[in-house]
């Protein structure tokens, strides 16, 4: 993206779409947890969008439900909080429109209208010098969940032999639309045979094929911190299919697991220590420190394990052979973000923008995927800052740096946005964090294998998240929703 500049309009709107009120659930640890004769019981492990979800729908079918929580927050990859001197989104910003499940459970809380949201796509204008850059031009690079073939024909640099074969992908787009949803990515197992990179190189020709990796797909992959050539077609093929757009949720990103975090029992600040191998009556005993770090356990006839798949191995005794090496697959990608917070003196006026594609041949735009430089909001108590994000593809070079961020994208940002002084600086936020699961070639047969083990007859534990869905809060919601189905089907 080159450098362009927004109005004062444009400026509060993007920077309120992210923000958003957050309700923090702090239910003190009552002295027994389930009352006696009541319908069965259940603990759920983990209050992001996927535990709250499964909660919901198993205390509307008459299971006593409590959700523990290790943080003093819910809503895991949804909440909103204050970092130093900054309010908001944390992980996810927004929402796709094909998360059906999430948008329903809204309904029912009645509050779909502030689930749904705008389309995030006023960003993009390659007239006013607003886009992505990939060196030969500045265009629209599409959402993330869309390949339009008129738009891609149009990225600057693309040969004609490539314009002309893109007709070849229409076909495979359309099945894959009609038969995957991109919530539930067991349902394209079918098409997790290949990476995503060598799909395009297959179809098109390996000149072609990438081409379209580097100024389109590689793009699209870089939001999830995929590697092209190594992550499974569908589960970035079917958002590219399905023409699904991209919004941020009126209410902001923690709307929904907010509101669900006000009406059902959540623990706070509850950390899980282990949890035994099903005992002679087939129950699990859950053992965990209390938010007063005193040692309890309990023992429900259900447990779901809505954390993230990494921890599952660790915190789970007697898990079968393919949950275990489901867990022990479980990578998550690295975000490394940095903000430098600067003085009201030396913010910019306007805010200014740039987005590069990983090929781009200026090798210090090459590493930087986007950065923006945004005026205080006073009304908003936010300060005037400049934002900088490193290449998925050049993260291992920063891990294996032994540097801070700031020290190691000082060179990029001083080259992209030279009026940026260290005297200029207040603070520094490091935003660097895990993103989301990868999901490598055969990853979603694997997924889809314990999923029907799972689905076989009445269990102690199950497991919900976007380890066993899709890497974003709509797979998570939908797979909560899914497996709290399951879970009542067995039980009740």
């Amino acid at each position: 993206m080159s450098e362009s500049k927004f109005s004062v309009d444009q400026q509060r709107r993007t920077l309120v779409k992210g923000l958003g009120a957050t309700t923090l659930a702090l239910t003190l640890m009552p002295t027994s947890l389930f009352a006696a004769g009541r319908g069965p019981t259940a603990v759920i492990v983990g209050a992001g969008i996927a535990g709250l979800s499964a909660a919901w729908e198993l205390r509307k079918a008459g299971f006593q439900v409590s959700i523990f929580e290790k943080e003093n927050f819910t809503g895991g990859r949804m909440v909103e909080l204050k970092t130093g001197p900054l309010h908001g989104a944390t992980h996810a910003e927004g929402v796709f429109n094909a998360n059906r499940e999430m948008f329903a459970l809204g309904a029912e809380l009645g509050i779909e209208s502030q689930v749904r949201g705008e389309a995030y796509n006023q960003v993009w204008s390659p007239e006013s010098g607003l886009g992505l850059d990939n060196g030969h031009g500045i265009y629209d690079p599409g959402g993330m969940s869309d390949f339009n073939i008129e738009m891609t024909r149009k990225i600057p640099g693309l040969s004609p032999e490539t314009s002309k074969k893109l007709f070849l992908l229409q076909a495979d787009m359309d099945e894959i639309n009609a038969t995957v949803d991109p919530c539930l990515l067991e349902t394209g197992t079918v098409y997790d045979n290949e990476s995503v990179g060598d799909y395009y190189e297959r179809v098109l020709g390996k000149a072609s094929g990438k081409e379209i990796v580097n100024y389109k797909i590689d793009t699209a992959c870089a939001g999830w911190g995929w590697d092209p050539y190594s992550t499974s077609k569908v589960a970035m093929l079917s958002w590219l299919s399905s023409k699904e757009q991209f919004v941020y949720p009126r209410g902001g990103i923690a709307t929904l697991p907010a509101k669900l975090s006000s009406v059902l029992p959540v623990q706070t600040s509850t950390t899980v220590r282990y949890i035994t191998p099903p005992d002679s009556n087939g129950r699990r005993t859950i053992h965990y420190l209390a938010a007063n770090l005193e040692r309890r356990s309990v023992t429900p006839d259900v447990v779901v394990c809505a954390v993230e798949g990494k921890y599952l191995a660790s915190m789970v005794q007697g898990l079968t052979p393919k949950q275990e090496a489901l867990s022990n697959n479980c990578f998550f990608t690295k975000q490394p973000v940095v903000y430098w917070i600067l003085d009201e003196k030396h913010g910019p006026e306007e805010l200014i923008m740039g987005a590069y594609t990983s090929g781009h041949p200026d090798p210090m735009k090459a590493r930087t995927y986007h950065w923006v430089a945004m005026p205080g909001v006073p009304e908003l108590n936010q300060p005037p800052y400049v934002r900088y994000s490193l290449s998925r593809k050049h993260t291992p070079e920063w891990q294996n740096s032994d540097m801070a961020i700031e020290d190691y994208c000082w060179p990029m940002i001083k080259q992209l946005y030279p009026q940026l002084e260290k005297s200029h600086v207040v603070d520094i936020v490091d935003h660097s964090s895990d993103s989301l699961i990868h999901m490598p070639v055969g990853y979603i047969n694997q997924m889809a294998e314990v999923l029907r083990e799972q689905r076989k007859g009445k269990k102690s534990l199950y497991l919900a998240g976007e380890y066993v869905s899709g890497a974003h809060t709509g797979a998570a919601c939908a797979s909560g929703r899914s497996v709290a189905r399951e879970i009542i089907g067995h039980w009740i």
